[in-house]
């Protein structure tokens, strides 16, 4: 049998399991991958060369899609640079399909180049593992071997979804034709699993009594569903509940709460008493808000369950609107309170020196309807979270994590595979920290950049404590002595810059104008006060 059948007959398979777009990042090793994807004109295939860069672009495609993305690297040390994406990826609960180039077990210690024991390499934070022998010498042997990769498949899709990681040891030669497919996919099982477990669908079938119990549903990070948001507005006519929906839920509805950190900042003791649920429902991913997460791990007897997205979520939740109408109260309050604190943010913000939060909040104002916004993490997420969140955009951001190494790549890689317009918003540290985002022959031209330039990481300015310390502005803070412009002109990307509120107007007329070759725009705030202003909002 050909040295590199198993690599043929990978083709079939990962075609059966929907996947189309492939991440290549360059290498020797993987040269038989590189040559089964890019000779199969169903695959869409994308040169990435930066690894950590490449797994967040492979992150953005994924959720953009909503169906998996193949990622391939060569051997060593390469695999370990896709480890942040993939944590992301599992946390999110993101499909990725982990493909890395390898050399056969018996030599690792032979002092060979580019060695490293790459089983497992992301043990924590993948759903599953498998290595394929490096040699197999008969077709029963192939066929286990793929039976078991499609297995492999089919966990990265089964509900919660996530990353696996086949790891591919392969003998020499590597640079000779692929045979061809012995078995094809028709010996697999090809149901989708994307239905999700029994367990997990049971869950959602528990059983409220609610009766006139103050209930808050909290929705975390996630995916636009109209279905779903349907339902939640039906439920607000019909019992004592409120939405909690921050931008990133992608739930926006007017009769949502969008902005609980404002509400809970601005509460007296006595209206975060009458705040406070007697039931609380929560699903999706992550909540950024501290206020929040502090708020509702505070109540001490309160039932709290966390539920399974998905369509028995979106029945039980149907269920609970058959009661008779009666006038929401509860919503009543928390709604009260957030217009109260919205006014007040907005005329503050209107009288504000020009800064970080005046200008997130004219950037949300100007971006066009329809665009796809992607949130760079610390203080530039946080921000947007001050300001109601849009009915017309959707809202992304890394959060499973929360880090800022690959935000910029994640907008590049979604905007690669969409036709709507996408912006990317975030600080000077994301920026320069992922400026190999910008690295790529496919360049996105519907996505646009703006980079809040405040001189280093301003979240530790907003922070109690650390400017007490003498390291705070060496190590927290971190200043660097990066030219925006010049690190954009490297990349071949059109710059621009704004210093003051009016050039930022002007600005954000010419990024968002159709047709406008613009692509970055740096908001340079180093002379403002902003850890003063976001503090004196709170006040």
């Amino acid at each position: 049998m050909h040295h590199l059948q198993h690599i043929a007959e990978l083709g079939p398979l990962l075609e059966s399991r929907g996947a189309r777009h492939i991440i290549i990042a360059p290498g020797s090793r993987n040269a038989p991958l590189i040559q089964l994807f890019t000779s199969n004109e169903l695959f869409i295939c994308h040169s990435i060369v930066d690894e950590r860069s490449a797994g967040y672009v492979a992150l953005g495609m994924a959720r953009q899609l909503e169906e998996p993305v193949v990622l391939v690297t060569t051997s060593g040390t390469a695999v370990l640079n896709l480890a942040p994406a993939v944590a992301e990826a599992f946390q999110e609960q993101i499909p990725l399909l982990v493909l890395t180039a390898d050399r056969p077990r018996e030599i690792l210690s032979q002092f060979n180049n580019q060695v490293i024991d790459q089983r497992a390499a992301y043990f924590n934070y993948s759903k599953g593992f498998f290595e394929f022998p490096a040699q197999v010498r008969d077709e029963s042997g192939l066929e286990e071997g793929l039976r078991s990769v499609d297995n492999l498949f089919r966990e990265a899709l089964r509900r919660p979804a996530g990353p696996v990681h086949l790891n591919l040891p392969m003998t020499e030669p590597l640079y000779e034709s692929l045979p061809e497919t012995m078995l094809g996919p028709g010996i697999f099982t090809l149901e989708q699993a994307a239905e999700g477990n029994s367990r997990a669908e049971s869950e959602t079938q528990t059983v409220f009594e609610l009766k006139d119990r103050r209930l808050m549903i909290l929705a975390g990070m996630g995916t636009c569903d109209a279905a779903l948001r349907q339902v939640l507005e039906e439920l607000l006519l019909c019992r004592q509940v409120v939405v909690v929906a921050e931008n990133i839920s992608n739930l926006n509805s007017g009769q949502f709460i969008s902005t609980p950190e404002l509400v809970l900042a601005g509460a007296s003791e006595e209206e975060l008493e009458s705040l406070a649920p007697e039931l609380v429902i929560s699903f999706g991913k992550q909540v950024v808000s501290k206020r929040l997460k502090l708020f509702v791990q505070s109540l001490e007897s309160v039932d709290i369950r966390e539920m399974q997205e998905g369509p028995g979520l979106i029945a039980l939740l149907k269920e609970l609107t058959s009661a008779p109408g009666a006038e929401n109260y509860y919503q009543r309050v928390w709604k009260g309170i957030e217009v109260r604190e919205q006014g007040s943010a907005t005329t503050y913000l209107q009288k504000a020196p020009f800064g970080n939060l005046s200008a997130v909040a004219r950037i949300l104002e100007a971006v066009s309807p329809h665009t796809i916004v992607h949130l760079g993490n610390s203080s530039t997420i946080r921000n947007t979270q001050l300001m109601r969140a849009r009915t017309d955009l959707s809202y992304y951001s890394n959060r499973g994590t929360s880090g800022i190494d690959g935000s910029l790549s994640s907008a590049v890689g979604a905007a690669m595979v969409s036709d709507r317009q996408h912006l990317f918003i975030a600080g000077d540290l994301s920026f320069v920290y992922d400026s190999n985002g910008l690295w790529n022959k496919d360049f996105p031209e519907n996505l646009k950049i703006i980079v809040i330039n405040d001189g280093g990481g301003g979240i530790f300015r907003l922070l109690e404590g650390p400017d007490k310390m003498e390291y705070f502005e060496e190590f927290s803070v971190t200043q660097h002595p990066v030219s925006l412009e010049l690190l954009s002109g490297a990349f071949g990307r059109s710059f621009a810059r704004a210093a003051n509120m009016e050039d930022l107007d002007h600005q954000l007329v010419r990024l968002f104008s159709s047709g406008s070759a613009l692509c970055i725009l740096e908001v340079d705030t180093t002379g403002s006060e902003n850890s003063r202003i976001f503090k004196e909002l709170f006040k």
